[in-house]
Order: C-alpha cells, then structure tokens, then sequence
C-alpha cells in the first residue's frame, strides 16, 4: 500500500475513535452545547430632580427652608374696594371662583410662605376654597368663614388652618389707609404666617401623595391651537381677560378691561391659565352660599400663544386635583407661574378665544 494510502486511513480511524471518545464523555445523550455568549445591557439612568425644584411652578430657586414643605393657601377678596391687592403678582399659583352674589374671591398658594410679602385684604373662609387647598395638603389661612367652612374644619381636624378672627389675630393687621370698611383692611405677610404655623404645631413636611402636584415639561410646550387671548365669565361684573405677549411669554391679566394690578402698581402676569368648568350652584338650597362640583369635568389649558381642551376630576376634601391633556393622558404644564379658575360651566359658552 502507498505511504500516502496509509497515512489517510490512519488519519480517518483517529477522527473515528476521537468522536466516539465525544460522544461517550456526553454520555450519549445530548448534543455538545455551543459556547455561552452574553450581551451586555445598555446602561439606564434616571435623571435626578433637583433638590431647589418648586412642585408649584417646576422652577428651581426653592430656598432649602421650604424644600419637602407643604404650600399654604390664603384666602384674599376681590371685591372693588379690595382692590388694588397686596401681594398680587407673589403667589406660584392664583385660584379664582365664585363666592356668592356674583363676587369672586381668590386662594393665593405659596410653595414657599416666608418668602410672601404683605398680602391682602384677607378675607373669611369659603368650603370650596377648603377643599381646593387640600387638593394641595395645603395649610390654609383665612380671617374668617362661612358656616359650612367652620362646619367643615370641625368635621375635619386634619384640616390645618390659621383664622385671623379666632384669637390669631396677632398674625395679621389692618391697613384702613384706603378709607374702606373694615372688613377690606386685614391682610398678613409670609413672615407672620411661619411664626402661626410654628406656633400652632403644625405638620410641616409635605404629604408624600402631595409632594408633585403637576408634571412639567423639559422643553417648553406649543399647544395644538393658537390663543393670544382668552376671555372668561364668572359672573356679569366678573370677566377675565389674559392677553399673550410673545417678548415674555406672559398671559397678562384685565379684569373687566382694566389691567388687574398689584398694589405697587404691576399687572398680573403668569405662564399657564388653566380654565376649570365645574357645575355651580347653591349649598344645600342656601342661595347665599355657593357650592362648586369638583367631582370632574373639562376645561381650557393655555400656555406659549396656544391652547388645548383638558379634562380634570378631584372628588372628596382631600382627592388630588388631577388634569388630564387633550391626549388623555396626564397634563403636563409649561414651567412657571399659573392661573387656576373655577368658572361656572353654565359660562362655558361665553368664554372667547383669539
């Protein structure tokens, strides 16, 4: 036989006995598994939130005193001889809605109360305002109140509130420089108000339900549909009107035509008016006293020269208000200062958008 012959027979048993000797080592039984390989997973990373962050706005800037702290909500009129108000252009946020006769009053919240200057006139509680406050775990501050609050605050003692005409009137004063009755001169300032609330013992550090009450966006927003301005009814001698101006991207308040000004004279300005329509009526068949249905309904969102229509639903004193976008899915608002008006959905028609 050729070398060769040999050397190719020789090579064939060797793979032939190598293989059996695999096969064997396997037990005969499952085939040789190939080599693990292992992909490497992408890294995520959650972006922190800053420790200054407003929950109210979404600005940083929040002093460390007031970082984790809960808001506090006061109540001031907007009855003629109330204005021009202290304080005006201060809050984070501006709630408006009917009190009773056709007059509105307004619930100015702070996320960080010692930092408010002179606000007023203050005037007495209303169970709506009540019940908005909490939507915030808000502290709330009054000089006063309709029977169906203080019936409210009795039900509820976890309700915190501070009431300038129950022996608390160390935390507030009266300014009768305008020559009005006086029931349009008390007013008090963040200063007062930190020392009540440390006085009273309250709970200072935010619920943690509470702690984000809105999203805000990254980058600023532009709504589906324009809106330079917006007009809105809450009464005959209560009409809104927030004019949009492109330099700042300001909504600037007119109430009845008039620029509605501080008391130092500068017109409220803010980035967001949120329009809520809610059914309106009387409390319990008493005309004097107005009740708001803050179970849900729909509303206006504007911001940045747009707007978009909006959903919202709260439901018992202390349910979150939760805004819903035109999507349906979670509001999410445009850094800054807003509005907030609870206008009676019986005026839904009147409102005027351009």
């Amino acid at each position: 036989m050729e070398k060769s012959k040999i050397i190719k027979l020789i090579s064939a048993v060797l793979t032939f006995v190598l293989l059996i000797t695999v096969f064997a080592g396997c037990g005969g039984k499952e085939p040789i598994e190939p080599l693990e390989t292992t992909t490497e997973e992408p890294e995520t990373t959650t972006e922190a939130v800053p420790a200054d962050l407003n929950p109210l706005t979404g600005l940083t800037g929040l002093s460390a005193s007031a970082q984790g702290k809960r808001p506090v909500a006061v109540v001031v009129e907007n009855h003629p001889d109330a204005r021009p108000q202290w304080g005006l252009c201060s809050p984070d946020i501006v709630v408006e809605g009917l009190a009773e006769g056709g007059i509105t009053r307004m619930l100015f919240m702070y996320a960080d109360i010692a930092s408010a200057p002179k606000v007023g006139p203050t005037r007495s509680a209303r169970h709506n305002y009540v019940e908005v406050a909490q939507a915030f775990d808000a502290i709330y501050v009054h000089f006063g109140g309709s029977y169906a609050a203080y019936n409210l605050f009795s039900r509820d003692s976890s309700i915190d509130h501070i009431d300038g005409s129950k022996g608390e009137n160390s935390y507030f004063k009266r300014d009768k420089s305008r020559g009005v009755a006086t029931e349009h001169t008390a007013y008090t300032t963040g200063e007062w108000i930190t020392n009540a609330i440390a006085a009273k013992g309250f709970r200072t550090d935010v619920n943690s339900e509470y702690a984000k009450p809105f999203t805000f966006a990254k980058e600023k927003r532009t709504l589906a549909n324009q809106c330079q301005s917006i007009k809105v009814v809450f009464s005959s001698s209560y009409k809104h009107t927030f004019e949009y101006d492109a330099n700042d991207g300001l909504y600037y308040n007119y109430m009845n035509t008039n620029p509605m000004k501080d008391s130092e004279g500068k017109q409220m300005a803010v980035n967001n008016v949120i329009i809520i329509y809610c059914n309106v009526g009387s409390f319990n068949g008493d005309a004097k006293l107005v009740e708001w249905n803050l179970n849900s309904g729909s509303g206006i969102y504007v911001s940045n020269g747009g707007y978009e229509e909006i959903t919202w639903k709260k439901g018992a004193t202390h349910d979150k208000l939760q805004l819903f976008g035109a999507d349906g899915n979670e509001l999410v608002l445009n850094t800054g200062k807003s509005y907030i008006g609870f206008v009676p959905q019986a005026n839904s028609t009147s409102t005027e958008i351009a």
